[in-house]
């Protein structure tokens, strides 16, 4: 029986053994993990894939259908981009107060002054119709068509807002014109 109870002891005691190897080989470890993001100041155009891109669809300056005899001004602002069907709109971050957009002349520049008043100009066939365009709806500042940036001021909220490209079309002539679509293409830069 002794030998039996020494067995069981034995056992009780390498089993106590083994628990204590176990908990002293389980041990805890805490401290900190930092964790991190940096968001940089960007702008891109709503429904665009993102800021930096080249290419963006800044949709279109549309003044729509008119006569060919038609004899006045018209205005048009940026619509149809990236974002879909409405105004073209533009989303800074908050630290974002101000841009500088550049829009050059277009590939009629200085085209149609006998037909109206403007630095570019639509083209169909051999006919040009001027028009020009501006930072704001007012129609008080006209991008430059030499590719230099005008200063936009931006709220500062993180909103969206209509992209600063509006556009005017200033047709004196009385005489009428062919018709058809007259189209142009401008490359419209901003930076921040």
């Amino acid at each position: 029986m002794k030998t039996r109870n020494h067995l069981a002891v034995a056992a009780f005691a390498l089993g106590l053994g083994m628990a204590s190897v176990g908990a002293q080989a389980a041990g805890s470890l805490a401290g900190q993990l930092n964790v991190q993001m940096v968001l940089q100041s960007s702008c891109y155009i709503t429904g665009a894939p993102g800021a930096g891109a080249t290419g963006v669809n800044f949709g279109a300056l549309d003044f729509g259908a008119q006569p060919g005899t038609f004899t006045g001004v018209l205005i048009a602002s940026a619509s149809g981009g990236a974002g879909g069907a409405g105004a073209t709109q533009i989303t800074c971050s908050p630290d974002i107060t101000a841009i500088s957009v550049s829009v050059n002349g277009g590939n009629n520049a200085g085209q149609g002054g006998s037909v109206g008043a403007g630095s570019r100009a639509m083209k169909l066939s051999t006919s040009y119709l001027p028009y020009e365009v501006y930072s704001d709806v007012a129609l008080t500042t006209a991008y430059p068509v030499n590719v230099s940036s005008l200063g936009v001021v931006l709220p500062g909220t993180g909103a969206p807002v209509a992209l600063p490209v509006f556009g005017r079309i200033n047709k004196t002539s009385s005489s009428a014109m062919t018709s058809g679509t007259y189209v142009d293409v401008l490359q419209v830069t901003l930076t921040w």
